[in-house]
């Protein structure tokens, strides 16, 4: 009778343990969510951020060779030596400017200068192209 008293009891103490989570447990829970959380919500501003330069250096890069495309289809002396333009995006303002100079009798140099904002920065692209005139 007295090993089938210590039986019970020990059943029930191993029920009572066994009904929830102590706070202990649910603080460590808690915790690990919260940095799981952080990173990720990091993560996500970081790729909007990227995202978002991407795209304005796509944007400013396709513009300088179009640019520089037009120069080179219509010939270097149909342009003037330096000329300036803003083109707006949904998302921001490109300023593109343009200089040629006369290299030879048949050769001239175009450079193209792509500026816009990103973060409160000023961001500048160039690219030049010798071309045939």
């Amino acid at each position: 009778m007295g090993l089938k008293f210590k039986m019970l009891n020990y059943r029930r103490y191993i029920i009572k343990k066994k009904c929830g989570f102590s706070l202990v447990e649910v603080m460590i829970a808690a915790s690990i969510l919260a940095m799981g959380s952080i990173s990720v919500f990091q993560l996500f501003t970081f790729t909007t951020r990227s995202t978002a330069a991407i795209y304005n250096n796509s944007v400013a890069l396709n513009l300088a060779r179009t640019t520089l495309e037009q120069i080179e289809a219509a010939g270097a002396s149909k342009f003037g030596a330096q000329s300036a333009s803003s083109i707006k995006t949904g998302r921001n303002v490109f300023n593109v400017e343009t200089a040629i100079s006369r290299l030879s009798k048949t050769f001239s140099q175009a450079d193209v200068t792509v500026t816009y904002k990103q973060g409160g920065r000023d961001v500048k692209l160039c690219l030049s192209m010798i071309i045939y005139n």
